[in-house]
């Protein structure tokens, strides 16, 4: 475990787009608590965890995120047995949003833990940070604005609606209705359910002071309208 810790962390240790180390540590703990209440294998979760991200497709394209040749690597330089590496290369093949977008999710309890810890922590108050990190990243890159309140979320996005690189409603504020604001409802877990609700009301309560803040009225009640519709 300890190989493949340091692998990570060489692999992604610079990453700023809000996929790197310091999310894969916050992953990697919550799996590991998440398992132990749920009564899942650590080492298979906690593997997972750790390795989610070395191939994503925002970070190393798509052809590397279908074959994962980063995990497949780390395993193997880390000895870990076939059956056990099988079982975490399964885990991260069906781990994503975009993916559950066509239904794709994990299956094994560990699966299950890995995916809600990441997922878990995309929202609340480190959500918020990384979303806003990864807005800052793309504004710089690509001159994408951070908030345009004239350019309103697309609603049930496709998987290959979302994942367009170019999408005009892809900002900092319409991400959480596009994606952060639904991941509450998609949790697998019990343990996950519970702190879930915590999370989303800290970024519930974060719009609505943007919104208050910035006098954006029509917003407030898009927010209103979109919880209600949603039933968040």
């Amino acid at each position: 475990m300890q190989k493949v810790f340091e692998e990570v962390r060489r692999l992604l240790g610079k990453e700023q787009s809000g996929h790197g180390f310091d999310h894969v540590e916050r992953v990697y703990r919550l799996t590991l608590e998440l398992a132990q209440k749920e009564g899942a294998n650590q080492k298979i979760a906690g593997l997972a965890a750790l390795l989610h991200d070395c191939d994503d497709y925002k970070l190393a394209g798509a052809e590397a995120a279908e074959k994962l040749p980063h995990a497949r690597r780390i395993l193997t330089m880390a000895d870990i047995d076939g059956d056990t590496g099988e079982k975490v290369l399964e885990i991260i093949a069906r781990m994503g949003y975009s993916k559950s977008l066509k239904g794709i999710r994990p299956e094994s309890l560990e699966g299950k833990v890995v995916s809600d810890a990441d997922m878990l922590d995309a929202i609340g108050v480190c959500g918020i940070i990384r979303c806003l990190q990864y807005a800052v990243l793309r504004c710089n890159s690509f001159g994408t604005p951070i908030f345009d309140p004239k350019v309103w979320p697309q609603t049930d996005l496709s998987a290959e609606e979302y994942r367009c690189p170019n999408r005009q409603s892809d900002n900092f504020i319409n991400h959480f209705f596009e994606k952060l604001l639904r991941l509450k409802s998609m949790m697998m877990t019990a343990s996950a359910r519970e702190e879930a609700e915590i999370r989303h009301r800290a970024m519930v309560d974060f719009l609505y002071h943007f919104f208050r803040e910035r006098k954006l009225t029509a917003w407030s009640d898009y927010l209103d309208i979109y919880s209600a519709h949603y039933l968040l």
